[in-house]
């Protein structure tokens, strides 16, 4: 047979290999970026949704057992305290910066009221912030996310 001018196309060129692999790091430097500020909100949303339920669990134990339980932060963690034992413990990710810090802290007592000398505040390293506030209602504790 005539040869017609065809070229075979069993392989790929190195220009077209070329072009993809410009076209897939263009690509990777938009979506990577965004993806690490989405993993950062996501640690600073899944903290403070713990410590909200480790202040729901704090007011269920004080109310149930009849004794004040106090909850402070130090060293990446919230604890809580009864009558001088740890009653548990929650790990805060490094990255999340949190105020107060001890000796300021939560105080929760037997009649299902909360004492806070002022809002829990969970930060990340981009400036979103997570605030937990006790609300006027025994047993209350609200959570709101802002952006600075």
């Amino acid at each position: 047979m005539a040869n017609t001018g065809v070229l075979d196309d069993r392989g790929v060129t190195l220009v077209e290999l070329l072009v993809v692999m410009v076209v897939l790091s263009i690509a990777l430097a938009v979506v990577v970026p965004s993806l690490n500020n989405s993993y950062d909100n996501w640690m600073l949303r899944s903290a403070g949704r713990r410590t909200v339920a480790l202040f729901r669990f704090a007011s269920d134990i004080a109310r149930r057992d009849g004794t004040e339980v106090a909850g402070y932060y130090a060293d990446h963690r919230f604890q809580l305290l009864r009558k001088g034992s740890i009653v548990r413990q929650l790990e805060v990710p490094p990255s999340i910066t949190v105020s107060p810090e001890k000796p300021s802290g939560v105080v929760f007592l037997p009649t299902g009221q909360i004492i806070a000398s002022g809002p829990v505040v969970l930060e990340n390293r981009r400036g979103r912030k997570t605030i937990l506030e006790v609300g006027p209602l025994p047993g209350q504790i609200n959570s709101k996310e802002t952006m600075e």
